[in-house]
């Protein structure tokens, strides 16, 4: 494998990740603004949004997982990224003309969510490639994180500004100029390998390629690879029960800020911005935290911690008064929680899991973490707008209590059968 070839691509694969990620912030803000302070949604519709935004997680995050492994994480990344830019355009030129409806947002939002679970998967598969060894993946994974959240600082606030003057198309616009960005260094990315070991584009194969059968495998490899490491299950359970709480919260919290709390527009977006600003202290020591506590004790702390953030919004409806003091917290805290965590479950599966796979793998791990967020979502909406907004507020901590009881339970269990192998 040429890794002096290698070496030379991370700094453009962080650039093109940074651009992805500043343009769907603007574009998700922008669009969670319309709808609410524009279109009228109600939290039922809202909830409805998320749920298409999310159904590709369910439907086809696994069919995609296999295709990446396929054709290649890169080669995944540049489609993804090119149907970001024309979503973007689209909506774009709606809002300039006054098109943009309920129906036109709904069609919108749910190709958008093709688009990030295929960029998503395809850069989770192509992060190994990208460095020469098991042991810097974490820090790898941690800068591309921390670029997400230096990307997202300004993106949340700079969208709730705009907004709040009254232009709708702006950030719609500069979200789709930070596609194109993002797009550009992508192409470079065709450079590497499908998969470790593999020669690079336009060098000589030195080397058979493995079997048909094991390059492509079975759509169900993923989650049998999943099983068979008690640890990679644990934590996507965990993750994905903590998903199901935080889809209920996000059907909410906009109509909880912007109608009920009366924070404004601009403290929606500059929530944002908090968010990732926690996130970017969390991943600057997330590296440190991976190699020092075991990726067991990381989640177990996390869990814990993740219960008493998610009632803060509970809290600050039932304490209007203090709404920008405990929105703001929420924000920062939950923002650090999962920035930790995500970091270590994606450093621990990158290394624990065969590059081959890794595809279906990530792909079967974010079908088990997002796949009920759509549900969730819609649930999260109908709830709110049947029994009122205290209900949704105060399953969500109730669900990402049973998360921590479940991943403790589970731990527990893991540790018993090592010990028993031992």
């Amino acid at each position: 494998m040429n890794t002096h070839v290698h070496s030379s691509l991370p700094r453009r694969a962080l650039f093109s990740n940074a651009s992805d990620a500043t343009g769907h912030q603007l574009y998700s803000t922008a669009l969670s603004v319309i709808v609410v302070t524009v279109l009228g949604f109600s939290a039922t519709q809202v909830g409805l949004l998320n749920a298409l935004g999310t159904l590709s997680f369910l439907v086809l995050v696994v069919p995609i997982g296999a295709l990446v492994d396929r054709v290649g994480a890169a080669r995944i990344l540049i489609l993804s990224l090119a149907l970001k830019t024309g979503l973007a355009l689209v909506t774009s030129i709606a809002a300039m003309w006054g098109h943009l409806n309920a129906a036109a947002a709904m069609v919108v939002v749910t190709a958008m969510g093709i688009a990030v679970v295929a960029s998503e998967n395809a850069q989770v598969a192509i992060t190994p490639m990208l460095v020469g060894s098991k042991d810097r993946i974490a820090d790898l994974v941690a800068r591309m994180t921390a670029a997400d959240r230096v990307a997202g600082v300004i993106a949340p606030a700079v969208a709730g500004a705009l907004l709040a003057l009254g232009t709708e198309t702006i950030p719609l616009a500069l979200a789709l100029v930070l596609f194109v960005l993002a797009l550009v260094p992508a192409a470079s990315l065709l450079t590497v390998p499908r998969r470790a070991g593999e020669p690079v584009a336009g060098a000589q194969e030195t080397e058979p390629r493995a079997s048909q059968s094991s390059r492509e495998g079975s759509l169900g490899h993923g989650f049998a690879l999943m099983v068979r490491d008690r640890t990679l299950l644990a934590t996507t359970l965990l993750v994905m029960a903590g998903n199901i709480g935080l889809a209920i919260g996000d059907s909410v919290e906009s109509i909880l800020v912007l109608r009920l709390l009366d924070l404004g527009i601009l403290f929606y977006g500059l929530l944002g911005t908090i968010a990732a600003l926690s996130g970017l202290a969390a991943a600057a020591v997330a590296p440190r935290i991976v190699r020092a506590l075991p990726v067991r004790t990381i989640f177990g702390v996390g869990a814990v911690v993740q219960s008493a953030v998610a009632a803060l919004p509970l809290l600050a409806l039932l304490f209007p008064g203090a709404g920008y003091v405990v929105m703001g917290a929420f924000s920062a805290l939950w923002s650090i929680t999962l920035t930790i965590t995500n970091i270590a479950g994606g450093a621990y599966a990158a290394a624990a899991v065969d590059p081959s796979a890794l595809g279906r793998t990530a792909a079967a791990r974010r079908m088990l973490t997002m796949g009920a967020v759509p549900i969730a979502a819609l649930g999260g909406g109908l709830l709110a707008d049947i029994a009122g907004m205290m209900a949704p507020l105060i399953v969500w901590p109730a669900v990402t209590v049973v998360a921590a009881l479940l991943f403790l339970l589970l731990g527990r269990r893991a540790r018993r059968e090592a010990d028993g192998d031992g």
